[in-house]
């Protein structure tokens, strides 16, 4: 089977075109047309729909359905330079609020000598699995981060990182429920396992779905529903603390929201991108 870049090659060359007029037409560097070409990078769905074009060919001659979603498995969710640099932007405003939230939760572990021996001052399993939540959830947007600082942020690790937040508040939760348990100080209702486990378990799978394998037939309505979902929980915790808010956990709930915002606005925006290449993958 011939590889997309001989048959670029073979099409381009059939055109009497060069690498550096291709490129022109592009408005990319003939370099990029250079390394389509022997095979070391490929050009994202929408370059390749153009090049098509271009050489006046079908998107079929000169790349196979195989290659095609091969090619949206391993190229970045958002390749483009302008949409890459907004998913920077969002990352960082994500990373920054989760690094002071980490900041604010590890010194919780380190309580004032006045509270020591009171139980204000005892740490519990509960402390512990929010810090260890904020802490992972921080882990996974500085690599969301790096990744696309990089331009590297594949289908695969999107679906990983903006799946974190949800598994690890799946997790959180069972262990609030062993802390109850181990106190016996309460039971969980039914309700609570639905809002606290089984809710945020059930977005976790549908979302590593949807970006790990672009053949799962999970709609993109599912990931947009579960962002709508998250945008109203957020809506309501403001709600809630706004009357209940000393100054400081005022300023810790506004980078704990910017960073859930941040977040949310990640997943939409990914998956309409993500969206669209399938759709072109399938209907090319």
């Amino acid at each position: 089977m011939v590889e997309f870049g001989e048959k670029l090659k073979q099409v381009r060359e059939k055109n009497g075109m060069t690498q550096a007029t291709l490129a022109e037409h592009l408005y990319v560097t003939r370099q990029a047309v250079s390394r389509w070409e022997c095979g070391a990078r490929y050009p994202d769905l929408l370059t390749t729909k153009k090049i098509a074009e271009i050489l006046e060919v079908s998107i079929d001659e000169l790349v196979s359905g195989e290659e095609l979603q091969k090619n949206i498995e391993r190229e970045p969710v958002l390749a483009k330079p302008v949409s890459n640099i907004i998913q920077t932007m969002l990352y960082s405003t994500a990373a920054a609020a989760y690094l002071l939230m980490s900041i604010f939760a590890l010194k919780s572990l380190f309580p004032d000598e006045a509270l020591i021996g009171t139980p204000a001052g005892r740490i519990t399993l509960v402390n512990i699995a929010a810090v260890t939540r904020i802490t992972l959830c921080f882990a996974a947007v500085a690599a969301g981060l790096f990744f696309s600082v990089k331009n590297t942020l594949t289908p695969k690790k999107t679906g990983m990182i903006m799946s974190a937040f949800y598994g690890i508040t799946a997790v959180e939760f069972v262990l609030t429920v062993i802390d109850m348990q181990i106190k016996q100080n309460g039971y969980m209702p039914w309700t609570g396992w639905i809002d606290g486990f089984l809710i945020p378990f059930i977005c976790f799978v549908c979302i590593l779905l949807y970006f790990y394998n672009g053949k799962c037939k999970i709609p993109s309505i599912i990931i947009y529903g579960i962002a709508a979902l998250s945008v109203l929980e957020i809506l309501y915790a403001i709600k809630i603390s706004i009357n209940r808010t000393t100054e400081l956990s005022f300023v810790t709930c506004t980078i704990s929201y910017m960073g859930r915002f941040g977040l949310v606005a990640l997943l939409v925006y990914q998956t309409y991108v993500f969206s669209k290449k399938i759709k072109m993958g399938i209907s090319k």
